[in-house]
Parts: structure tokens; sequence; C-alpha cells
């Protein structure tokens, strides 16, 4: 199928995937809810491509903690991205011993360039706790310090299509098994749902305000709002697909239903990681216009049949391997593209980006390749691979 054979700018090409029509080429992205660089590997590209200036972390205490726009001018990623902030005024902090407090009281420590959770603070609680703890408070002022202004200038400034994503914060299931501990809140699910309900009726309410106070400011500027949480392991859900339509879809449904009353204009993406096949009807119902990352190592992810049975009713965004290809060759990767390209791309409807957070380990040259490559055999409006 070919394009009209007129080239497009980024925010023209990606408002013609989000409806369903054919664009000029697959549009990019890169650094839009998991698709991050770890430190290591954005350094390393960065050298690579000989980008001088020195930039400030945009956020801390993450292993993905730079966002460059020098290089992703370099890769002609064709987004931009507006993140909510951390508030200004937080119990988060950085301890002596080397560990990480959260606002949420978390406390996390890194091994190497891997962050692991050392305390769940909500373990050995009760429903009774939860209305004691203290808890974030979403409408912190500092959460939106400089956002509508940075939103309203990519809008009116340049022709880049622009994605808002509340980077610092996780979602129902990561947040809940995170604050709870996973084996408690694995159980809980099944036998304490009066715990359950209550803590994720706290976590909606934070949800809501967050979005509230962070759409006010840039729902009039965006194309596209990430939200993230993970339900799948490699090789199964984590949890029955009968247990989210219970417990997690009416959370989604309301919180993605509120999303596109405060940004009527923009498409809802879920990331969510793993062998999540049996969920996706349940996540096009809630509201879900857009599924990151279609990882195809997973159980059951084949993305051709995702293609064919939700291609009408999803656009795809990411689908690029990481745990193999982008560590592989080169000649990997162009492998990996053009295939990813044929299955999720073909007749439209697809965002290339990596699965998940480029690793650490990455060889710089593989990550140029991805984006080369989409850009070489991404075309439609010329004969490639494609049938």
């Amino acid at each position: 199928m070919k394009g009209d054979g007129n080239m497009l700018n980024s925010r023209q090409r990606v408002l013609t995937v989000l409806s369903h029509k054919l664009p000029d080429r697959v549009p990019l992205d890169l650094c839009n809810s998991a698709s991050f660089i770890n430190d290591p590997a954005y350094f390393a590209l960065k050298n690579h491509l000989n980008l001088k200036e020195e930039i400030s972390p945009f956020r801390n205490g993450f292993t993905a903690n730079y966002y460059d726009e020098k290089l992703l001018e370099a890769l002609e990623i064709d987004f931009r991205h507006v993140w909510l902030k951390p508030p200004n005024t937080s119990n988060g902090r950085f301890n002596h011993d080397g560990t990480i407090v959260d606002e949420w009281g978390i406390k996390y420590q890194f091994l190497g360039n891997e962050k692991a959770i050392v305390l769940n603070p909500l373990d050995g609680l009760d429903e009774t706790d939860l209305d004691k703890y203290p808890w974030p408070d979403p409408y912190n002022a500092g959460r939106v310090d400089g956002i509508a202004e940075r939103a309203e200038y990519l809008a009116r400034n340049t022709n880049y299509a622009v994605s808002a994503h509340a980077a610092h914060y996780f979602g129902f299931f990561d947040n809940g098994w995170i604050l709870r501990g996973f084996e408690r809140f694995m159980m809980d699910l099944v036998s304490n749902k009066k715990f359950i309900y209550k803590l994720l009726d706290k976590l909606l309410n934070i949800y809501l305000g967050l979005y509230d106070i962070y759409l006010d400011k840039v729902g009039g500027y965006v194309q596209m709002v990430a939200y993230s949480e993970d339900f799948g392991m490699q090789s199964a859900p984590f949890i029955s697909p009968s247990m989210y339509k219970e417990i997690f879809f009416p959370l989604h449904k309301e919180l993605f239903s509120f999303i596109k009353q405060k940004a009527p204009n923009a498409k809802v993406m879920l990331h969510t990681c793993g062998a999540v096949y049996p969920f996706i009807p349940y996540f096009i119902e809630a509201g879900v216009d857009v599924l990151n990352p279609i990882q195809n190592l997973a159980k059951d992810m084949n993305p051709i049949k995702i293609k064919k049975e939700y291609g009408s009713e999803l656009v795809f965004h990411g689908g690029i391997d990481m745990q193999r290809a982008l560590c592989g060759t080169v000649d990997d990767v162009k492998v990996e593209v053009q295939a990813r390209m044929k299955d999720l791309g073909k007749d439209g409807g697809y965002i290339i980006a990596p699965a998940n957070v480029i690793q650490g380990e990455t060889p710089p040259e593989n990550i140029i390749t991805l984006y080369q490559t989409a850009i070489k055999y991404g075309q439609y409006n010329m004969k490639t691979k494609w049938e």
C-alpha cells in the first residue's frame, strides 16, 4: 500500500498514524513511556554522536535520567515530550548509605545501574492504617513548573508531535505491589480485597489529581498521553484476565476517561510489558488507543497475530526488541527493525521505538542503526519490504 507521495512533518505524520491513516513513513519515538536510554548507553551514544553540550538530568533516582533534545534531533525523532515533574517539597531524600526514599515512602538502593527496592512501606499495615499514611500531594505546584510554557512552545514553534507522560509515577498494579511488597500484594488480591480496594482507591484519587493539574497545563497542546504499568512477565500475565477485569479495569476506565476529558484531542497510550495478549480486548474497552510495547519475545505476543486482530482498533508503539536484537550486532538490529515494520507497520498504524529501556551495554551504533533503518525502509511511498 502506498502513501500519497508527499512528505509530512513530524506532527502531521503522527496525527495521520493516530487517525489510522497511512503516513509517508513510520514515525519514530524515543524517551516516551519506558523507551528511555539507561545512563551508560546515553553517554556512550552522546559521545559517539559528538554531542558536546552538557545537560542536567531531567529526573534523579532512576536508571535512565537524561532527556537530550540534541540527541533526539540527531536521530530524527518525530516526538518531543512534556514531563510531569516531582514536587518541589516532598519526603523524597538521598541517604548517606546510598539509599533513596521517594515521596511515597518507598526505599530504593542502586546495585550497579539497576535499582532494587529495599523497603515496602505498607508491608504489615491494614486498611485502617491507609487513612493515616502520608500520601503524596498531587496538587503540589512544583509538579507543573514551566511545563505549560514548554508545551505551548513545542506546539506553536516546532513541527514535532508532543506527548505527555508522568514519568516519575507508576500505575495501580506496579505501585500497589511496590508499596505493599510483591508477595503480600498478590495474596491481598485474592484474600484481602478490603485492603486492596481501599489502597487502589487511594491511588486512583492521587492519579486523578496528578492528571488534573498536569493536563490543565498541557492538555490542549499534546497529541498523546502515555500511562505505564506492567501486567505481564515474559511467560505469562501476573494475574488472570478475570482478576484484571474485576479489579483493575474499572480503575483504568475511569482514569482514561478523565484523561480524555482533560485532553480531548489526545490519544491514550498504555505501556504494559510482557505477555498481556489476553488483556488486549479489555484495554481497548477501557479506552486505550495506542498499545506499547508489543514485546515479541514474550509468550503469545506475536505481532502478526496482534496486528491482524486489533490493528483496526489500536495503534502500536515500540516493538523493537532490546533484550537480544539491540544488544546484538548491527545486522541483528536491521533484521529486527525490518521485521517489526513488516509485522506492525504494514498499512500504517505503527510508531517505531524500543520495546523498553535501552540497556546500558547497548552499542551506540545499534541505536543509530535502529532509526536509520526505520527511515530507510519505513517509507510508504516507495516499494519496500512491506509485502
